[in-house]
């Protein structure tokens, strides 16, 4: 009898310790969908901020070329700011960090979901890293030629008082203000020659996108997949 008492205690504790793993498993998969749901939201707010950096980008490569006119300055400056932000994005890996630090992978008994939030955390890791690194280089060569064409000091100004929005037309008037007061101090063929680099880079950025945009595509069809599965093993 002590025996079987004993022994009774042990699959109770069994099945104690089973329900309190498979409640932590379905927390888990809770807490992965709320990230899987931000991630979505933050991506969806970085295709629409990159769609308003490349208009700004598209006007200030179509007014960047030589020789300058009056108009094509003014639009350069109204669209810079605009057009040289940048948006990037970073998935939330709350849940993934506990699944590894904690050995939280073990809970997760069905191999299929265990491998799918394996690839999301790779994709993210591998690919969305690198092709944010490769476009930031790109980025930063863009930034430094266009210190030789534009003064940083009236982008300042214009930042102060419109952030990276488009300036008004009939806001020309105070970027004219701020011309006036500045000179470029350079001979006209080395900043000519400088305009051509810096149009190549903008356009370089602009091409670069592309990547971006493919990787936020695969970005939501590993979201996409991801849900559907813990959704479907979870009945949540």
């Amino acid at each position: 009898m002590l025996f079987l008492a004993v022994f009774m205690g042990f699959l109770a504790e069994i099945q104690v310790e089973h329900y309190i793993e498979k409640q932590r498993e379905k927390q888990f998969m809770i807490t992965m969908l709320e990230d899987i749901a931000s991630d979505s939201v933050l991506l969806g707010e970085c295709e629409t901020n990159w769609k308003a950096i490349n208009a700004g980008l598209d006007s200030v490569t179509d007014a960047l070329k030589a020789p300058f006119r009056q108009s094509d300055v003014l639009k350069i400056y109204r669209h810079v700011n605009g057009g040289l932000n940048y948006y990037g994005f970073t998935y939330n890996e709350r849940t993934i960090a506990q699944l590894k630090n904690a050995g939280g992978f073990r809970l997760i008994k069905d191999k299929e979901v265990a491998n799918q939030i394996t690839l999301y955390d790779q994709f993210n890791q591998d690919a969305m890293k690198k092709i944010d690194v490769q476009h930031n280089l790109i980025y930063m060569q863009a930034l430094a030629l266009r210190n030789r064409v534009l003064h940083q000091s009236i982008i300042n100004q214009i930042f102060k008082k419109f952030e990276v929005r488009p300036v008004p037309y009939s806001e020309n008037y105070f970027i004219d203000s701020l011309l006036q007061l500045q000179k470029l101090p350079l001979p006209e063929a080395e900043f000519e020659m400088n305009v051509f680099e810096f149009k190549n880079a903008l356009l370089a950025l602009r091409q670069d996108y592309f990547n971006l945009q493919w990787g936020y595509d695969r970005e939501r069809e590993k979201m996409r997949a991801l849900e559907s599965i813990i959704r479907q093993k979870y009945g949540l």
